[in-house]
């Protein structure tokens, strides 16, 4: 009798150690998404039911340099580039004064608009690479689709990003003109 085992007796269990094993590893994801997403706001805890959490700020936000590049397309039109070597005579007055911007390094020498081009002509005098941030004003220029056509000394220039109506453009060392092209001009 000692001989004969019950059905089953010297197997291994190992399939069904498995299968709650895995059991018990869904539950712990189950709990732990559940646990993340709440914490998270988006969805409802507590005595708030009815609303989304939000958290309120301590400080006042301030705007940064976005994180992506902006691609635009090509305008309809095509740009000729000057052929001349003279620079653009100012057709108003000169609006340095009226728009906020900045340079790194170097300085910015004047900003005309250009009735012409529904441009805003920017003359700026560099030795080093720089990075011009321009906060354009719809009382000056603007764009129907919202983005605007950048140009540096005679050239298409697609180094810079733009958040609204702000344009943080790079620049190369010694560049003298940056035209900033859109869909109209209010003088």
């Amino acid at each position: 009798m000692a001989d004969t085992l019950p059905k089953g007796y010297g197997k291994s269990k190992k399939h069904g150690a498995d299968k709650i094993g895995i059991g018990v590893a869904i539950g712990i994801t189950a709990v732990a998404l559940i646990i993340g997403i709440g914490f998270t706001g988006i969805l409802p805890m507590g005595e708030e039911s009815n609303t989304v959490m939000q958290p309120t700020p301590n400080t006042p936000i301030v705007q940064e340099k976005p994180s992506t590049t902006v691609t635009q397309q090509a305008p309809s039109d095509s740009y000729v580039p000057m052929k001349s070597s003279t620079s653009y005579f100012p057709s108003d007055k000169d609006v340095l004064d009226q728009l906020d911007w900045s340079i790194s390094t170097g300085d910015v020498t004047g900003m005309y608009i250009d009735k012409s081009s529904s441009g805003l002509i920017i003359y700026t005098d560099t030795t080093d690479d720089a990075e011009l941030f321009i906060g354009l004003n719809e009382d000056y220029i603007g764009s129907d689709d919202g983005t605007f056509f950048i140009i540096v000394d005679n050239q298409e220039h697609e180094n810079y990003e733009q958040a609204g109506m702000d344009l943080y453009i790079d620049l190369p060392a010694g560049a003298e003109t940056v035209e900033i092209i859109g869909s109209y001009i209010i003088s």
